[in-house]
């Protein structure tokens, strides 16, 4: 099979990259390999679906603004596609606390992202109470609350991308790449596990917690591992106020979902892997014994919860800096380009980098947006560009 571009890796990542390939109507014919067409053991569904304006980092901020209305219009922006998924987005924004350690950063954190024309309101503890009264932790002295942000529903997003790229054209094929070839010139070829082979012109590996090994095929070395990440459904015995999606310095969070609540806190203690079971081990009492105590301590009438569900899903997780990397990382092929190591910020961005990778695809330069910091010369000189006081 021959092709103008091939993606490997068929998530949200993948999928908004052969969407806005096939928008721009210039880059030919586009095949996305993808190994598990069910997403059974996809990134995405198993996330929160948060999309957020509050970041301390520019580039972050930056995507977030564009990928924020890009979902709020999603229906108008994709087009006219058949069976397209509804996002549900939810417009129940966003809110930070911190103690009185997070305080300089936070209120730097919401200069910056003013400065950029997000909505971002600072408001302390009395104010936080005032409007959402069943938050009720003492040591809290500052909030910052997005109003403008909010949450999709994540599978919905990936098979919206997905259709939206299959109605432009994008062929999906079920395979998973076993081998590459390349030249002196670039990549040449993908030897798939169906035994076919694709040559391509250009190349994007968005393969998430695999993208390493991808990586390697060609030569490159990409410092992003799997993380296990567990979430949680919970539902409240006490009524409870419309609240936005809440989040604090530890990285515990939580938003309302249908009749109760979805949340958790990164497990940071773990070693980067694969898990398959969350039932034993470190994740047995996770939620009684780390996350409930957390969340009733902040919100007192989730004393009185009962749990409905938890489940696992895989960051695809940068050790340097928590942040994305993009663009060329194979030396000497450069016909060959990633968008990995989101995090957890994957979701929300998905917009924004789909459109940077379609424009590294056709016009080889960002065009839009300029997401130079973010490539992996941070990596090699070792420069980390992490988010500060943002977990």
């Amino acid at each position: 099979m021959k092709c103008d571009v091939a993606i490997i890796g068929g998530g949200i990542m993948g999928s908004a990259a052969a969407y806005f390939l096939g928008r721009s109507g210039k880059a030919g014919e586009v095949v996305v390999i993808e190994p598990d067409p069910s997403y059974q053991f996809a990134t995405t569904p198993q996330g929160a679906g948060g999309v957020r304006q509050q970041f301390s980092v520019a580039e972050n901020i930056q995507m977030s603004c564009f990928s924020l209305d890009f979902y709020k219009g999603f229906a108008d922006e994709v087009g006219d596609v058949p069976d397209l998924p509804d996002l549900g987005f939810t417009s129940q924004g966003y809110l930070f606390v911190v103690t009185r350690d997070g305080e300089e950063i936070l209120r730097r954190n919401q200069e910056l992202q003013a400065s950029f024309g997000v909505k971002a309101e600072l408001i302390d503890y009395p104010e936080v109470r005032r409007r959402f009264p069943s938050i009720e932790r003492d040591n809290i002295v500052l909030g910052c609350h997005t109003p403008d942000d909010g949450w999709i529903d994540p599978n919905a997003g990936l098979w919206g991308f997905r259709r939206a790229a299959e109605h432009l054209g994008a062929t999906y094929i079920k395979a998973r790449v076993t081998g590459m070839t390349s030249d002196e010139h670039g990549v040449r070829s993908l030897t798939l596990s169906d035994g076919q082979t694709v040559e391509a012109d250009f190349f994007i590996n968005t393969a998430g917690p695999w993208v390493a090994d991808i990586a390697k095929m060609s030569g490159g070395d990409l410092p992003v591992v799997p993380m296990c990440r567990v979430q949680h459904y919970w539902k409240c015995a006490n009524d409870v106020e419309p609240l936005p999606l809440v989040k604090d310095e530890s990285g515990m969070f939580f938003r309302p979902e249908g009749e109760g609540f979805v949340g958790g806190r990164p497990s940071f203690e773990i070693e980067p892997g694969f898990v398959d079971d969350i039932g034993r081990g470190y994740f047995a009492n996770y939620f009684e014994e780390t996350i409930w105590p957390m969340m009733a301590a902040l919100v007192p009438k989730f004393e009185e919860i009962r749990l409905e569900s938890s489940w696992a899903g895989h960051y695809a997780q940068n050790t340097l800096d928590g942040n994305m990397i993009i663009g060329r990382y194979s030396p000497g092929h450069d016909n060959i380009v990633t968008a990995c190591g989101f995090s957890g910020h994957g979701i929300m961005h998905a917009p924004a980098v789909g459109r940077a990778l379609s424009e590294l695809a056709l016009a080889g330069r960002y065009e839009t947006l300029d997401l130079s910091r973010l490539e992996i010369g941070r990596v090699h000189r070792n420069e980390p560009l992490a988010e500060i006081g943002i977990k």
